[in-house]
């Protein structure tokens, strides 16, 4: 498909450039023409008249070697852009088919972009769906006891809430990508989401037992932002690092002012990240390998935090050390009262 419109833009390209040269090169050449022709000649003699030359027996000799000389340069005009024409004629195929790639080469990545990313939550979706489909299945071939269906409603109310907000992450993704979802922007307290964020995982703390440190400035940190979007980016972070963190590990939340934002840290003792897959965490769908964990996600918090904070044009930075834990800086800008 894109090879096919490559060819379109570059023959597009081509006759457009070779048009215009062609223009340019036949305006040039009429125009000087035009100019050493009688006009050019008259021009000639009104300079020797003020030169203080009078008209005689060199005046006939003069103005031919002048239109001599006029039709040698118009010769060599033409041989010149004849030759640069023809040079072109090779040349520009060349330049148009790299502008052509180049002009394409946003829309295809887009593409492959887009692609990946339809054929990724295809999967995500159908794998639960499946799931739920072999449970009912199984428990639907014969009679089976009131707590058989209960637990089969159960686990499919569970893949259910996952599939929930799998969905839920697609819309938001895809709403962004669409430049649809408008921010409302107002004066939020990390310090209260941050708070609220723990409060929401403390079942999932406690199950876990892992140990949360919290530390925090005594001053508010008040930046400018939409609530219910910092609070889904806190909670990734917080579920990432709560979900990577072995039982009996700590997490480390540090909030603290700098001079230009506010600074949030969360720290966590977990398996850490390999140093070559940092640059993919941010990637729609990528999770870390699952034989080093048994945890289920869909690989969409990061990418979906990372999003939340170029919304509210902060920064987010990632650094890990496989075997010891990972730690996420997101610096957010303060707000500034109207």
């Amino acid at each position: 498909m894109f090879k096919k419109a490559q060819v379109q833009l570059t023959l597009f390209y081509s006759i457009l450039f070779l048009l215009l040269f062609w223009i340019f090169s036949f305006g040039l050449y009429f125009w000087m023409d035009h100019s050493f022709g009688e006009r050019y000649i008259s021009r000639v003699r009104q300079a020797q008249q003020q030169t203080g030359q009078h008209e005689g027996v060199f005046e006939d000799t003069k103005t031919a070697i002048v239109t001599i000389a006029g039709d040698v340069a118009l010769d060599q005009l033409r041989d010149i852009l004849l030759a640069l024409n023809g040079a072109f004629i090779l040349i520009i195929p060349t330049l148009s088919w790299f502008l052509a790639k180049k002009t394409l080469e946003p829309i295809v990545i887009a593409h492959e972009q887009q692609k990946q990313f339809v054929s990724d939550a295809s999967h995500e979706l159908k794998t639960p769906l499946s799931i739920m489909a072999g449970k009912m299945e199984v428990i639907l071939k014969k009679d089976r006891t009131n707590r058989d269906y209960k637990q089969t409603i159960i686990s499919n109310k569970e893949e259910v809430s996952r599939l929930t907000g799998l969905v839920e992450s697609l819309l938001f993704l895809a709403r962004d990508d669409q430049g649809k979802y408008v921010m409302q922007a107002e004066a939020v307290d990390l310090t209260d989401i941050i708070n609220a964020v723990c409060a929401q995982l403390q079942h999932r703390i406690k199950d876990k037992n892992i140990a949360i440190h919290l530390r925090s400035t005594n001053d508010n940190l008040i930046v400018s932002g939409q609530e219910d979007l910092l609070q889904q980016l806190f909670f990734n972070l917080l579920d990432n690092a709560i979900k990577y963190t072995p039982s009996l590990g700590t997490v480390w939340v540090t909030l603290k002012k700098t001079k230009q934002a506010a600074l949030v840290s969360i720290r966590d003792s977990g398996i850490g990240i390999p140093h070559p897959e940092l640059k993919k965490v941010f990637d729609r769908f990528y999770r870390v390998d699952p034989a080093r964990s048994s945890s289920k996600g869909y690989g969409l918090g990061l990418s979906i935090a990372r999003t939340v904070v170029e919304k509210h044009k902060g920064k987010i930075e990632i650094t890990s050390v496989e075997g010891k834990g990972t730690t996420v800086t997101v610096l957010l800008p303060y707000y500034e009262s109207r």
